[in-house]
């Protein structure tokens, strides 16, 4: 598992998430210190992409205990300004 994925198993015990654009969500995460990181575009449908504001994952991914999708979440839309740090081939 690559540093930017999700353990698969949170992803398919609280997904389905609604995309904005084929294969990408934006969700907000809790950690296991329950720090909520909001705003957080996903991919495929576990890999992190970027999170608004961030310039590079600033926390594990073995933190993340639950994954969600606000109200919030779905008016957010990437922009020219997000910094993504995944590697991500297509």
């Amino acid at each position: 598992m690559s540093k930017f994925e999700i353990p698969i198993e949170i992803i398919e015990r609280d997904g389905p998430f609604c995309e904005f654009k084929q294969d990408a969500s934006i969700v907000s995460v809790k950690l296991s210190n329950s720090d909520v990181i909001d705003n957080v575009l996903l991919l495929f449908p576990n890999i992190i992409a970027a999170i608004e504001g961030e310039s590079e994952l600033t926390f594990e991914c073995s933190q993340i205990e639950a994954v969600f999708q606000t109200d919030s979440n779905l008016q957010v839309r990437s922009k020219s300004n997000w910094v993504f740090f995944a590697p991500v081939a297509i």
